[in-house]
């Protein structure tokens, strides 16, 4: 069970790698917008925003992404070099790590009116599955 749970942990991580690495690289090197803008704006509406307004989104955009891919890659460590080797407090401040990040997208979201709710519903259980296995696998072993 512990390993179904770090493999389901490691699949959550390993998604938001990709969708944060993608926007990192498009904001960064291809002049691409952060996928959100289009989200909440029209195209017209985007086009019409100052250079100032847009570097500003993007800005936010490149830090919030930046900070989710360095989350991600030592979440990956986590699970693999301590909640996977059953060292109990990696399980624990992996679960409030990620939750609060989570939670953290889930009120930036509710913010501008929680556009895409699903995301996070499927997020949320994903989390909640792999930490039900591995949390399991943990305590079968104690």
């Amino acid at each position: 069970m512990l390993r179904i749970g770090c493999l389901v942990l490691s699949a959550w991580c390993g998604l938001n790698l990709l969708a944060s690495g993608y926007i990192l690289v498009d904001t960064l090197l291809l002049g691409g917008h952060t996928p959100a803008l289009y989200l909440l704006l029209s195209a017209e509406e985007a086009r019409a925003l100052g250079p100032d307004a847009l570097a500003t989104v993007d800005s936010i955009a490149v830090f919030a992404n930046g900070l989710n891919v360095g989350l991600c890659l030592i979440a990956l460590g986590v699970i693999w070099f301590g909640v996977y080797r059953r060292v109990v407090w990696c399980f624990w401040t992996l679960l409030a790590g990620l939750a609060a990040a989570l939670g953290a997208g889930i009120a930036a979201d509710a913010a501008v009116g929680t556009i895409r709710p699903d995301v996070n519903v499927i997020s949320g259980l994903i989390l909640a599955v792999g930490f039900g296995f591995a949390g399991a696998g943990l305590r079968r072993s104690g």
